[in-house]
Order: C-alpha cells, then sequence, then structure tokens
C-alpha cells in the first residue's frame, strides 16, 4: 500500500510540527485562564502525557512492526472487536483533523479575510493538503523538514523583539496558590498532546528504528520547551490580560515595534499559522486515508484522499459549534480516551499474548529457548 520509507528524524520534526499547531497562537489564553502566572509549569507537567504515548506507540510498533493501530487491534482484539475500535479511532481521526481546520478558518475569517466565504477558506486549504497527502509518506515528512528553518526564523523574529518587553515579576508569587491551577492548567493542553497518537500510522515506515524513542522523546521535548518560552514570553509581556485574549500570540506581533521600522508583524504569525496548521492538516489526513483504506482492505489509500478532504469540510462545520469547543472538558477526555488510554489497552492485551505465545512456542520447540 505504501511504499515509501522515511527517518526517524523525519517522523520526530513531523509530529512535532504538527502537535505545535494550533496550540503556539490558542493555548497561551487558554492555559492563562486557569493557571494565571503559574502557566509556564503547565506545559512542564503535561508533558509526561506526551512522553507515556511516545513510549506506548513505541512499544507497540515493536510487537507489531509491520502495522498500524487499525490493523494491530484487529491481531490483539479479533476481527469483531478490532474493527469497531479501528472505525472508531478513524473517526477520531477524522474528527480532529477537522477541529484544526475549523480552527484556522475561524482565525483567518476573523482577523484577515473578513469578506472571504468561510468555506471557500477551508475547502482550499483541504484541497491544498490533499494534494501534498497523495503524494506520498516521503513528501509528507519532507515538507516539515524543508520548513523547519522558516518557521524558526520567523518565531524569532517575534519573541527577539518582545524582550525587551519582559516584565517578570508579573511571576510573582510562584505557586502563590499551589499546585491546582498549574495543574489544571495542564489538564487543558491535553487538547493538543494526545494528538502525538498519529504517529501510530508512521511508524512502520521508518526505515532505521534502532533509536526510534530517542526521536519519539524528542519531539515531546521540543514540543515542550517551545511552548514554555511562549507562555514566558506572552505573560511577562501581557500579565493576566492573557486570558482576556483567544489569540495572545498575535496580540504581541501586532505591538512589537523595534527602531520604527521592525513592527507590525502580524503577517508572520500568520504565516506560521498557516504552514503549521498545513503540516497539521497533512499529518491527520495521511494517516486517516492509510487507516480507512486499510480498514476497508483497499489496495491504495490514495483513491480515499480526495473525498476524505471534503468530508473534514464538511466535519469542520456539522460537528463543531466552534474551534474553542475543542478545548473543553468533555473534548479533552475524549482526546484521552482515544490518543493515551486505548493504545495502553493495546499495549497491555499486546504484552500479555506476547508472554503467553512465547513459552508455548518455546514448549513447542522441545524446550528449546525463545530466540
Amino acid at each position: 500500500m505504501e511504499k515509501g520509507r522515511i527517518s526517524a528524524a523525519q517522523l520526530s520534526i513531523l509530529a512535532f510540527m504538527s502537535v505545535l499547531a494550533t496550540s503556539l497562537l490558542t493555548a497561551p489564553g487558554i492555559v492563562a485562564t486557569a493557571a494565571r502566572q503559574d502557566m509556564w509549569l503547565s506545559p512542564l507537567l503535561a508533558s509526561g502525557v506526551g512522553f507515556t504515548i511516545m513510549w506506548i506507540l513505541v512499544k507497540l510498533n515493536e510487537l507489531h512492526p509491520n502495522e498500524t493501530l487499525i490493523q494491530y487491534a484487529v491481531t490483539l482484539l479479533g476481527r469483531p472487536i478490532g474493527k469497531l475500535i479501528g472505525v472508531f479511532y478513524l473517526f477520531f481521526s477524522i474528527y480532529t483533523t477537522s477541529s484544526v481546520l475549523r480552527q484556522f478558518t475561524d482565525f483567518v475569517k476573523l482577523t484577515f479575510l473578513l469578506k472571504t466565504p468561510s468555506f471557500v477558506i477551508s475547502s482550499s486549504m483541504a484541497l491544498i493538503c490533499a494534494l501534498c497527502v497523495r503524494g506520498g509518506i516521503e513528501t509528507v515528512s519532507r515538507l516539515p523538514m524543508l520548513l523547519l528553518p522558516f518557521i524558526a526564523v520567523f518565531i524569532l523574529m517575534i519573541y527577539m523583539p518582545s524582550i525587551i518587553e519582559l516584565k517578570m515579576y508579573k511571576f510573582q508569587p510562584i505557586l502563590g496558590d499551589g499546585p491546582g491551577p498549574s495543574l489544571i492548567g495542564a489538564f487543558k493542553l491535553m487538547s493538543w498532546l494526545p494528538v502525538f497518537t498519529f504517529t501510530n500510522y508512521y511508524l512502520p515506515y521508518v526505515a532505521n528504528k534502532r533509536h526510534i524513542l530517542r526521536w519519539a522523546y524528542l519531539s515531546v521535548t521540543l514540543f515542550t520547551s517551545v511552548v514554555c518560552i511562549t507562555f514566558v514570553i506572552v505573560y511577562a509581556v501581557l500579565g493576566p490580560a492573557t486570558a482576556n485574549y483567544a489569540y495572545p500570540f498575535m496580540v504581541i506581533a501586532r505591538f512589537i515595534s523595534f527602531t520604527e521600522f521592525f513592527e507590525h508583524l502580524e503577517s508572520i504569525v500568520m504565516m506560521i499559522w498557516t504552514i503549521e496548521i498545513v503540516i497539521r492538516i497533512i499529518f491527520g489526513m495521511y494517516g486517516t486515508s492509510l487507516g480507512l483504506a486499510q480498514w476497508l482492505n483497499l489496495p491504495d489509500y490514495k483513491p480515499v484522499v480526495i473525498p476524505l478532504g471534503m468530508l473534514l469540510v464538511l466535519f469542520s462545520y456539522w460537528g463543531i459549534s466552534n474551534s474553542y469547543f475543542v478545548s473543553s472538558p468533555q473534548m479533552i477526555l475524549f482526546y484521552l480516551l482515544f490518543g493515551l488510554v486505548i493504545p495502553a489497552i493495546l499495549l497491555v492485551i499486546g504484552l500479555i499474548r506476547h508472554r503467553i505465545v512465547r513459552p508455548s512456542a518455546s514448549g513447542l520447540g522441545g524446550g528449546k529457548p525463545a530466540t
């Protein structure tokens, strides 16, 4: 079905940039409502979930090196239950990807293209991403590597001029209300970290898996670091007002003024947002297309890419009331169920089966130890 191969480094950067996509712009305002001056601690506390998800997926891949979650769910649970889990997981993939498309559409509609119909914005983005997905896994994985230097430069262009505006006293008192607010903020970040589970679609196609767990941890570490730095800069500039803005990162860009020449950097934020969203939608769309083709036992995933893109556009309106709904407590639990709980259950079942099957095979082999 997929003949291409990617490196562990490419998968790591792809996962990092995909999860970072919407969090850079919207997460500061969402987390600040709960954690306030301790919001910078929330990414550090939440990172444990990201590391756990990556560890679970890598261990599952070691047990089933040539299968995605859609395939080894059937292997571990049997065809009826495995297929049912697969269809629910595909729904999760479609829903989360369409929610990102909705967030992008709302942002562009409210800040830049005020008179452009929302359907034109979302369908144009879906078409671009679908064409990239049809190029195969190598195209999908090389795109983030190509764009990463530009993203790094653009983000630094926002960070560096903001340094002179930092007021670090706004973080006092540290843990003034105890660890509770930071933990609530970490819980709100669960709208993003479970997306790391989409790497299960890509792991079977990694060429050299010798250090795959290190690269997987690197993607979580990069995400945590960038989000933590962003939280520090945003709150040090805006203070308690951070919670009043839907896009605090954009607010900072609008007020940057350096030597009366380097100012009004909203266009840079727009470039960052667009590039990241393209990578995030491609990340989810490729995995969902591949998983859907595997669930239907199709010989190729490419025929389902364009119909899936149309479905994403429809879901972005029908299934999501607004872009803020995805950060509600019920949606966070929904993300955790499919991003963490179901893979963890599959790993437990896989380990139990592995320990039962290996001794049985050893006994049939005349008592020789399994190799």
